[in-house]
């Protein structure tokens, strides 16, 4: 009888380590795409856009190393503002990278701290992009094209009329927009991208 009850624990304890052994490991990178901030509908505002933060739940894939290894002598990715990358381009053309972030916007912050600190993609961006910073909570207005954009309300928040229209009505964050040389936008990028990640969809748009 005693050995009886002794088996059904040891059997008991087995299966309860065996499930909780199953459940690790699964996620790489972070939950799939969540909402975390404040979300708009349009509801009670003037315009309508959807709001949500993506973290990844990706493996990284294998990146061939000539995609990984860049030269350069930049040691940080020179950020601007929309119109000064604008002027730039006028002088000198390059394609434009939008980094679209808010300040409590994790898997934004955690970009700043690895990705963009990445040698390789601090070139990259350096040798064909001009860079820009994006908080579509706090752009205030932005001239562009004779166009003044300003902030305007989406649900409950004030996001700036620009930011929104280059998503596409999809505020994502993180996510890139990437113009083309004549400021076209070329595509968007969505969500926390590693250093292969980011480099090998930005050389699809550069080369």
């Amino acid at each position: 009888m005693f050995r009886n009850k002794v088996n059904i624990i040891f059997t008991l304890v087995s299966v309860l380590i065996l499930i909780g052994c199953g459940n690790s490991g699964e996620i790489t990178e972070g939950p799939d795409p969540v909402v975390e901030g404040p979300s708009s509908s349009g509801e009670d505002g003037k315009g309508k856009a959807t709001i949500e933060t993506f973290g990844s739940a990706e493996p990284e894939p294998e990146v061939p190393k000539e995609v990984m290894d860049v030269e350069g002598d930049a040691e940080a990715i020179e950020w601007l503002d929309f119109e000064s990358a604008i002027d730039k381009n006028q002088v000198e053309k390059r394609f434009i990278f939008i980094d679209l972030y808010t300040d409590w916007c994790t898997w934004c912050k955690k970009m700043d701290r690895s990705t963009f600190q990445h040698p390789s993609v601090i070139n990259y961006i350096d040798q064909n992009f001009y860079a820009v910073k994006l908080n579509p909570e706090k752009a205030k207005a932005i001239a562009y094209k004779e166009v003044l954009y300003e902030m305007k309300p989406y649900g409950s928040k004030m996001y700036n009329e620009l930011a929104v229209n280059l998503a596409g009505g999809r505020l994502v964050f993180p996510s890139f927009i990437i113009l083309n040389k004549r400021e076209v936008k070329r595509g968007v990028i969505e969500g926390f991208q590693t250093p292969s990640q980011l480099l090998s969809q930005l050389r699809r748009y550069v080369e």
